[in-house]
């Protein structure tokens, strides 16, 4: 995520399939050849555990290197002392870097992080979501405001595909899965919404899941018909670019995905930490997070410049 939905794109924004080659080989050189968990990546704050100092880190993909940024450059508009380290990775391996303190703070989505740490979870509603979050994530770790900013992950198929074969919601699926590839991110293939969800929940059991690293490459064979049903975010702009339908979840196997700090326990007591990246949650909208993403993602502009003109624009640096 011009500021103009991402603004709403779990980097994640894909977009036409020429303008996300460029997107892919921008995000990939920011972080290759480099160790993510080596040093902070921006001018100010210091080494990650360091009282005062907060480190905020960010997936490997575009909107939550964004929110990293909204989040690190607002505690220091406040006088705050913070940094970034982009692109660690999936949740897996931030979490860790949370938990031995190499980061501070991380932008997560509650649906998901509550399936993380309590697979067995039964909230359903966003209201529930976040009362159950605080004593899932544990004492080490605390969950800050969530935003009203939402970015749901979301199957697709080709508007041909859905056409042609009657596909127009998850429970539609199982009438093509058997001969079908399902392509997404690697970390999907074990999630409880990927292919084991789509297996128990919907009958869907597909012929091969194929991970995918680069959005654009994912768009090109999803166009192509290599693979017939992929994963995105509903804030990728590749959706609405390529004419994607949208597959409704009847079964609501995917929680609701509202925005939400992660920080350790200890970055909790910070005033100036909290008050700075709360404000921006606040301000935060699925529309704008998405403006924000197709920025990064179709117009090749940096995380760190579309989060300090929208920072601006709403009066927090």
């Amino acid at each position: 995520m011009t500021l103009t939905h991402r603004m709403l794109g779990r980097g994640k924004r894909t977009f036409a399939v020429a303008g996300l080659g460029v997107a892919a080989l921008a995000l990939a050189a920011c972080g290759a050849g480099s160790d993510p968990l080596a040093e902070p990546s921006t001018e100010t704050g210091g080494s990650g555990g360091t009282a005062g100092a907060i480190i905020v880190g960010s997936a490997d993909f575009t909107e939550s290197q964004i929110l990293g940024e909204l989040y690190a450059q607002a505690i220091k508009a406040k006088g705050g002392d913070a940094s970034t380290k982009p692109g660690i990775g999936s949740r897996e391996v931030y979490i860790k870097a949370l938990q031995d303190n190499s980061v501070s703070v991380v932008p997560e989505y509650t649906g998901n992080l509550l399936l993380h740490f309590d697979p067995a979870a039964t909230a359903t509603t966003e209201a529930e979501i976040a009362s159950a979050l605080p004593s899932a994530v544990g004492s080490d770790l605390t969950v800050l405001e969530p935003s009203r900013a939402q970015d749901q992950d979301v199957y697709v198929v080709t508007k041909q595909t859905s056409q042609e074969k009657g596909i127009t919601s998850l429970d539609d699926l199982k009438k093509i899965s058997a001969t079908s590839i399902l392509g997404g991110p690697a970390e999907l293939q074990d999630r409880a919404y990927g292919p084991p969800g789509l297996e128990k929940i919907y009958g869907a059991k597909f012929q091969q899941f194929k991970p995918y690293a680069s959005p654009a490459v994912k768009v090109k064979d999803l166009n192509g018909n290599k693979i017939q049903v992929a994963s995105f975010f509903t804030t990728e702009a590749a959706i609405p670019d390529n004419g994607y339908v949208k597959l409704d979840d009847p079964q609501s196997m995917i929680l609701p995905q509202n925005v939400v700090p992660l920080v350790r326990a200890d970055v909790a007591s910070d005033t100036t930490a909290v008050e700075a990246i709360n404000a921006v949650q606040k301000a935060l909208t699925t529309e704008e997070l998405t403006a924000l993403n197709t920025s990064v993602d179709a117009d090749n502009s940096d995380p760190d410049q579309v989060a300090a003109e929208w920072l601006k624009a709403k009066g927090l640096a």
